[in-house]
């Protein structure tokens, strides 16, 4: 069967359109990198990120990596707006299209007390116990502060914000001092920290630590490498 001569041109047409497929896709691999930012929060860039940027920078030292710290809300707006390559948080499951989000982890949370209080023998709490209890949180914007509330009002539980601070280091410090109990996730709680971790007895806090970005990252090579290392 001959085509005919529309036939015959759309064909040439359709074989240039895919060579300019393949050759925009292989422009793409090769388009050099030279920043990747990534949009997270403290307790991560101290406790979480460093064994794997060390291991890319192994790989690709000349990329310069440009850390920004926000809230996990303004980082995923950011990952969507294309502001930011990456968004590094500590959250619920983000369910967000065109988002990308690869869950590393679920995070456990902890009451930090110093080690002279009512509950330093207790191997569990409940929300109950924190009762009109001076609370030492984060600032507002931070996810897990917000879930905290968010429980206590819901089971009625009065509670005292003593203090809002902006360091994790700062807000161990205060616990140290007996200035009130904090609210932090497990990781940030060493063996020898002058401060003990006590968990909920029966909450659930679905949070994960997690990796956001959009599908198009996974064209380059410099981000695929990247995004593997958060699965080692």
């Amino acid at each position: 069967m001959k085509p005919t001569p529309s036939g015959e041109l759309l064909y040439e047409y359709a074989e240039k359109i895919l060579s300019l497929h393949q050759e925009s896709h292989m422009a793409l691999q090769k388009q050099e990198i030279k920043t990747i930012s990534i949009g997270t929060i403290e307790t991560l860039v101290i406790y979480c990120l460093p064994r794997i940027l060390e291991q890319f920078k192994e790989q690709y030292p000349d990329v310069l990596i440009r850390i920004i710290p926000d809230c996990e809300e303004n980082i995923i707006r950011r990952v969507n707006d294309k502001e930011i390559d990456f968004g590094f948080i500590l959250d619920s499951p983000c369910i967000v299209p065109e988002i990308e989000s690869l869950s590393i982890q679920k995070e456990r949370m902890a009451v930090v007390v110093p080690f002279n209080h009512l509950f330093e023998n207790r191997e569990a709490i409940t929300l109950n116990d924190l009762e009109n209890q001076s609370l030492l949180l984060t600032e507002k914007g931070c996810t897990y502060r917000a879930f905290l509330l968010e429980k206590l009002k819901k089971h009625g539980v009065p509670y005292n914000v003593s203090m809002e601070l902006s360091s994790v280091e700062t807000i161990k410090k205060a616990v140290q001092n007996e200035w009130g109990i904090g609210f932090l996730p497990d990781y940030t709680i060493a063996h020898d920290d002058p401060v003990k971790a006590i968990h909920f007895a029966n909450e659930e806090f679905d949070f994960y630590r997690q990796l956001i970005y959009k599908k198009e990252k996974t064209n380059q090579k410099v981000f695929n490498l990247f995004i593997s290392l958060f699965n080692e």
